[in-house]
C-alpha cells in the first residue's frame, strides 16, 4: 500500500510540474527585436494559455500579429500572420528565467530575425 501511495503520489507530482512549466510561458512581455534589412524594432508581446496550445498576440509599431503555439521540452513554437493574413511566419522562443530568447521569419525570406522577451 505504501508503495502504490508514493508512486501515485510521483505521478502527481509530474503532471503538476509539467502543467507548471507550460504556464511559464503565460504572461505579458516587453520585445525588442531585429528584423533583417528593416533594423530594430520594440513592442507588446502577451502569450495566453488555451489547454494544450498558447494563443499569442504581439503589438509592434501600430502592427498587430497573432498565432497558435505549442510547447515542446523548454521551446515555444509559433506559427504566425498579421491581420490581413498577407504572411505566415514562424517564431520559436526559448525560456530564459523571465526573459525569452527568439528567432524568427517569415514564408519566402531567406534570413532570420532575432527578438528577446522581458517579462513584465
Amino acid at each position: 500500500m505504501r508503495r502504490i501511495t508514493l508512486v501515485l503520489l510521483s505521478i502527481c507530482f509530474l503532471f503538476a510540474a509539467g502543467s507548471a512549466m507550460a504556464q511559464s510561458f503565460s504572461g505579458t512581455y516587453a520585445v525588442t527585436g531585429t528584423n533583417p534589412g528593416v533594423g530594430a524594432y520594440q513592442g507588446t508581446l502577451r502569450i495566453e494559455p488555451r489547454g494544450d496550445v498558447y494563443d499569442v498576440h504581439w503589438s509592434i509599431a501600430n502592427m498587430r500579429y497573432t498565432g497558435v503555439g505549442i510547447v515542446v521540452n523548454d521551446t515555444l513554437s509559433v506559427a504566425y500572420t498579421d491581420a490581413n493574413l498577407s504572411f505566415i511566419g514562424v517564431a520559436a522562443y526559448r525560456r530564459r528565467h523571465d526573459t525569452l530568447e527568439g528567432m524568427w521569419a517569415v514564408k519566402g525570406g531567406s534570413t532570420m530575425g532575432t527578438e528577446t522577451a522581458r517579462r513584465r
